[in-house]
């Protein structure tokens, strides 16, 4: 009789201890949920904190002339924006769009999950950052942000420069529907060979994010705009020089990056007055607009000398070397590629 109840209490001691632990690892899995919900919430604000005390002590150290988006800002302007099509099985963003009458060329390519803008030009881009871990990117003309959200969202730093105020609000609301606060900083400036000057865009009326300011070969031009003059025309834009966003690159430790370049002709001020920043970094790869630069003369032979002189050659997107002596042959975008990387082609 005494070893059955024996046996009977060590029974409900091990039933009791069991059902201890069962509570416990409860308990402790409900802490753990609430913590990493709770730890999120506080990170995405740590996040916004921290862009918005970046931008107040200028803790980038740039030039005045160097205006950072805050994207912590409200946008109180309603626009479209979607969740797009996936990229390499897996990779979605938002996206904030243009009337399609408006910007036929990009926010029309939209379509809902089925097409995006330059998809192919995107995709080899996240496939290179991919092949190369310690790559981060540079867009440069980053309009309503495709690369930029897509390269962001694949989890590498953004430098994104847009001088045209519609085209920032846009990006920056994607920018906080996908909560990338920290992954990207964005300027807006139009890059040009001298900063601070004031300058007037061109209007496109079925492509709201594709102006340019057109200069004459001495860069005497005839849309300069006053350049102290306080408005809130987005066809008035400061200039800044690309070394001026040096700065940002080495606060944010960024020492390898790719580059995306598309600003309606004005391509050549970028290298022009940008060698701090390639002598600085290493630049393996360029994606270069070339439809509109190639267009004058004097602004192709700064592009070929500066990229000459530091071991580039020109190839087309399926890796054909291009020849300098052809140029009226060269695609409407061509790639800089340093000699000697590998796993690029």
């Amino acid at each position: 009789m005494v070893s059955l109840l024996s046996r009977y209490f060590k029974l409900i001691r091990r039933m009791f201890i069991k059902t201890c632990l069962l509570v416990f690892q409860l308990a402790i899995g409900g802490l753990i949920g609430y913590y990493l919900i709770h730890n999120q919430s506080v990170f995405s604000q740590s996040n916004i904190e921290q862009n918005r005390y970046n931008i107040e002590k200028n803790t980038f150290n740039v030039s005045p002339n160097v205006h950072i988006v805050d994207l912590t800002t409200s946008i109180h302007t309603n626009f479209q924006c979607i969740k797009t099509k996936k990229l390499l099985d897996s990779l979605s963003i938002n996206i904030c769009l243009y009337e399609k009458e408006k910007d036929g060329i990009i926010s029309g390519t939209f379509h809902d999950l089925t097409s995006i803008y330059e998809e192919q030009q995107v995709t080899r881009i996240l496939e290179l950052l991919i092949r190369h871990p310690h790559l981060h990117f540079i867009d440069i003309g980053a309009n309503i942000g495709t690369y930029t959200m897509f390269v962001a969202a694949l989890g590498r730093f953004v430098l994104a420069i847009d001088c045209f105020a519609p085209n920032l609000d846009r990006l920056r609301r994607a920018i906080q529907l996908t909560n990338l606060y920290n992954r990207v900083v964005l300027v807006q400036n139009a890059l040009f060979t001298h900063s601070g000057q004031s300058l007037r865009l061109s209007v496109e009326p079925t492509n709201i994010g594709g102006q340019g300011i057109y200069l004459s070969s001495d860069h005497s031009e005839d849309n300069r705009a006053e350049n102290n003059l306080l408005t809130t025309d987005p066809y008035i834009v400061r200039t800044i020089t690309f070394d001026e966003v040096l700065p940002i690159l080495v606060a944010r430790g960024i020492r390898s990056a790719l580059i995306k370049m598309d600003i309606e002709g004005s391509e050549s001020f970028v290298v022009e007055r940008g060698s701090r920043v390639f002598d600085t970094l290493d630049i393996p790869f360029i994606q270069m607009e070339w439809r509109i630069v190639r267009q004058y003369d004097d602004r192709v032979q700064v592009i070929l000398d500066f990229f000459s002189k530091r071991s580039y050659d020109p190839i087309t997107e399926l890796c054909v070397l291009l020849n300098v002596n052809e140029l009226e042959q060269w695609p409407a975008d061509i790639y800089w590629m340093k000699r000697n990387v590998s796993n690029f082609c």
